[in-house]
């Protein structure tokens, strides 16, 4: 421990609530603060972005700048408080991030090279000029979402999450490799220990016992940035982890205990119970009900729909049909239509459609390619086409999107 920084200790007990609430579920939160926020420490992701002023993040003991262009995905194992520069007024907007339907996607198709990153690399990262243009026009383009709660909207809001967030994935594995051998608190690198091995029968003095330290130091050293011990901080992890795969329909109790690293399904109950005020059953059927359907009303709870939804978004620039996705797949099509139009109203094909407009619209705004180019990239096999479904969606054609963003017209024309 003696080669290890210090921690930046809370001052006050963490409080829950303050970004997540059932109205807030993927929807985007404006901040102006001239005061520094209360200590935070959330059960569900927080994307944030900063739009304007100068301040600092204090992350699991560790200080972070904040200035226009930050961008930080805060977890659940995260406890942190935002404060501006003495002043300023920080300006940045908030979103909670979809847990159930990220840890699903981990449930689907891990790589060990994306979540060891997530883990290992600093919370919040720096973009430059490009990026921070890209970031703020899809989230201009999530705000036209904002207040929407149908899947369809839903689904259109994770995607723009997700793009923002394969930033941050990127700049992750880049600085994972660079800052690998900075000393990081006791505190902050037992707090990431704990999230990647949450499955495993691991104990305060087993963990101890990997950082060099006794249990009482470790625990010390977690109550000092989190007020949770060992056993509360593994608890919490555990419970989020189990909270975020529960709302999937065809997801067993059994892998569910399994998936959440708890041995006995009356200790899974038991804790359960502690941290969420009622059994995992009755916890499902709350957060699911009220009269827009539930703050998860956006979620998409069918396996079959998530596994032809990921399929689109790693396979739209082929000519991909919703044939070759069932016969890719093996689901029936009419499980896919009958799914996909109770869901979104919408067509598999629309989907794809869709899918496919959404990438070409940074490669509008972001580059100088010929629309011909674009179209064969996103998976268009004429300007014709691509024209007349990106009108379909935006309402003007991808010559017309362009000239707008650039504030007049660049001059090359479609055939529609």
């Amino acid at each position: 421990m003696d080669n290890r920084p210090d921690s930046v200790g809370i001052t006050e007990i963490p409080i829950q609530g303050f970004f997540v609430a059932p109205d807030n579920f993927l929807r985007l939160q404006r901040f102006e603060i001239s005061e520094p926020l209360p200590t935070i420490s959330e059960d569900e992701s927080v994307i944030m972005y900063v739009t304007g002023g100068e301040g600092q993040i204090t992350v699991n003991g560790v200080v972070f700048p904040l200035a226009a262009g930050s961008l930080a995905w805060l977890q659940s194992y995260h406890t942190y408080t935002i404060e501006p520069a003495f002043g300023q007024t920080l300006r940045f907007a908030a979103c909670v991030y979809d847990y159930p339907l990220s840890s699903y996607l981990v449930i689907l198709k891990q790589t060990n090279e994306i979540s060891q990153a997530i883990i290992r690399a600093v919370p919040v990262i720096a973009l430059d000029e490009k990026r921070s243009g890209i970031v703020l026009r899809l989230l201009e383009e999530f705000m036209l979402e904002n207040d929407s709660h149908s899947r369809g909207s839903g689904i259109i809001k994770v995607a723009v999450l997700g793009q923002i967030i394969t930033f941050f994935i990127a700049g992750c594995i880049k600085r994972v490799k660079r800052e690998s051998d900075v000393p990081m608190p006791l505190a902050w690198d037992a707090t990431l220990y704990i999230a990647a091995h949450y499955r495993e029968d691991i104990t305060a003095r087993s963990v101890a016992e990997h950082f060099g330290c006794t249990s009482a130091e470790l625990n010390r050293e977690l109550r000092k940035i989190s007020s949770l011990n060992f056993v509360q901080t593994l608890d919490r992890v555990r419970i989020n982890i189990a909270c975020g795969a529960m709302f999937f329909e065809d997801v067993s109790l059994s892998y569910l205990l399994s998936y959440s690293g708890f041995s006995t399904e009356a200790a899974f109950y038991r804790i359960f119970k502690k941290y969420k005020g009622m059994p995992p059953n009755e916890y499902r059927a709350a957060r699911m009900r009220d009269g827009r359907g539930g703050p998860y009303r956006a979620m998409i709870g069918s396996r079959e729909v998530m596994s032809v939804l990921d399929y689109i978004q790693h396979n739209y620039s082929s000519p991909i049909t919703q044939k070759s996705i069932a016969a890719e797949l093996y689901i029936s099509e009419s499980l896919i239509n009958e799914r996909f139009q109770s869901m979104f109203g919408m067509s598999c094909r629309e989907i794809i459609m869709l899918s496919r407009v959404r990438h070409a619209e940074p490669l509008l705004l972001n580059t100088d390619l010929p629309l011909l180019d674009i179209a064969i990239r996103v998976g268009f096999n004429s300007t014709k086409v691509f024209a007349r479904a990106f009108r379909r969606v935006n309402g003007v054609s991808p010559s017309e999107y362009r000239a707008n963003a650039k504030g007049g017209r660049d001059g090359e024309k479609e055939k529609e």
